[in-house]
């Protein structure tokens, strides 16, 4: 799933209590190094660098409504 359009407006008024939250997973190889911090570096820059030459990068996407506290169900369960 790849050439996905932003269509958010930096001047619509909206608030955080409103819309969705996206959480998108990227996931890498990353060889010939030896620390976490290292494997983070070179996983971005191969990320930055496919998407400077718009080579398809496969990922996976969870969305989730954002809704007010005072609506989210408590313990997972609606009380009245």
């Amino acid at each position: 799933m790849t050439g996905i359009r932003c269509s958010y407006d930096p001047m619509k008024n909206t608030s955080m209590d409103e819309g969705w939250m996206v959480t998108m997973t990227i996931r890498m190889r990353v060889r010939g190094v030896s620390t976490r911090e290292e494997a983070i570096s070179s996983a971005s820059m191969r990320m930055e660098d496919a998407i400077r030459t718009h080579v398809d990068i496969p990922y996976s996407v969870d969305a989730k409504r954002i809704t007010p506290f005072e609506e989210e169900p408590l313990f997972g369960r609606r009380w009245y």
